[in-house]
Parts: C-alpha cells; sequence; structure tokens
C-alpha cells in the first residue's frame, strides 16, 4: 500500500468527521459544530488541494475562522511543500500531530511486514519438523494455495495479513504437538 499523505488527510477527515464524504463544506460544518478536531487535517486537507482561501470563506463567522487565518498564513504558498514544512516544525504543534499521525500510518504496513516476515521463518521451521506442506495448510485453513506458497516459500510478505500469519502458525504448530 502506497498511501499519500493527501489520500491520508482524506481518509482521515472523514473518518473525524464521521462524514464519508471529501466535501469541504459538509466536512467544515461538521468541525465548527460537533467534530472540532477535523480542524487541523482539514485545513492541511485543503492545502493539498490548493483551496485554503475557499475553506477560509466557508468558515467566516465561525471559532475556525481566527484559526484558519493565523495557520494559514504559515502554509507554504508558491511551490513550497507543506509536507516538508510539517517536517521542519514551521506549522503550529496541532498541525505536526496530524503529520505524525500520518508517518505512523504509513510506517505501519512495514512494521507489519516485518513482524510477517519474522513469522515465516518460524512456521517454516514448524513445518519442516511436522512435515506439514503448503497445500495442507492452506487447505485445512481455507485459504489461496497460491498466496501461501508465495509467502512462505516466495518470501512475499503482503500476500498474507498479519492474523492470518498468526492463524498458519497456530495451526502448523498444534499440528506439531499432535
Amino acid at each position: 500500500m502506497n498511501l499519500t499523505f493527501k489520500g491520508f488527510l482524506k481518509q482521515y477527515c472523514q473518518e473525524l468527521a464521521g462524514e464519508e464524504t471529501t466535501s469541504l463544506k459538509r466536512l467544515a460544518e461538521r468541525a465548527a459544530s460537533d467534530a472540532p478536531r477535523v480542524a487541523e487535517p482539514l485545513l492541511l486537507f485543503a492545502a493539498k488541494q490548493d483551496k485554503t482561501d475557499y475553506l477560509k470563506r466557508l468558515s467566516a463567522g465561525t471559532w475556525l475562522e481566527a484559526e484558519f487565518d493565523s495557520a494559514s498564513a504559515e502554509i507554504p504558498k508558491d511551490g513550497g511543500s507543506l509536507e516538508d514544512a510539517l517536517e521542519r516544525g514551521d506549522l503550529p504543534p496541532r498541525y505536526e500531530q496530524v503529520w505524525h499521525a500520518y508517518i505512523a500510518r504509513r510506517h505501519a504496513v512495514d512494521a507489519d511486514r516485518r513482524v510477517i516476515g519474522l513469522m515465516r521463518e518460524k512456521i517454516n521451521d514448524a513445518m519442516a519438523r511436522s512435515g506439514a506442506t503448503c497445500y495442507r495448510v492452506s487447505k485445512e485453513l481455507g485459504l489461496n494455495q497460491g498466496n501461501v506458497y508465495a509467502y512462505l516459500h516466495g518470501g512475499d510478505n503482503s500476500k498474507v495479513s498479519r492474523a492470518t500469519a498468526r492463524r498458519i502458525y497456530r495451526h502448523v504448530v498444534e499440528g506439531e504437538a499432535a
């Protein structure tokens, strides 16, 4: 999965607002009323779309107006990278927290893949001891044989989830003990 900052902001705004929309107007209404936590990612999302002025007009007359006015002044214009500004700490800490949430989510997939790789080694060792095959494991667990084979013998950690790797491991270890 290749999660972009803009894609993350879209998902994050929808999640915090409880809305399945990318409409800046609807998201701003939610931020101004009962979902204030969406304010920071919403401004960054608008900036990624070059719509900060539009968002500022939408927030006129709400508590967001002053917030967006002051924060938008810090957002790079004329080709400056928003990501670089967040990385350098040029924006207020509330906005940096959104950046840190993005980094954490982006690296979560890599961390999962490392764990899945470590589990693969243990599964292969247990399978060698028990004499289990990819075919048998996939049939008994109802998994796609090609994905199990690509994971266990091809080393493709993207073919199974962490939960599926855990299921395979438990199944092979329990079969080994029997």
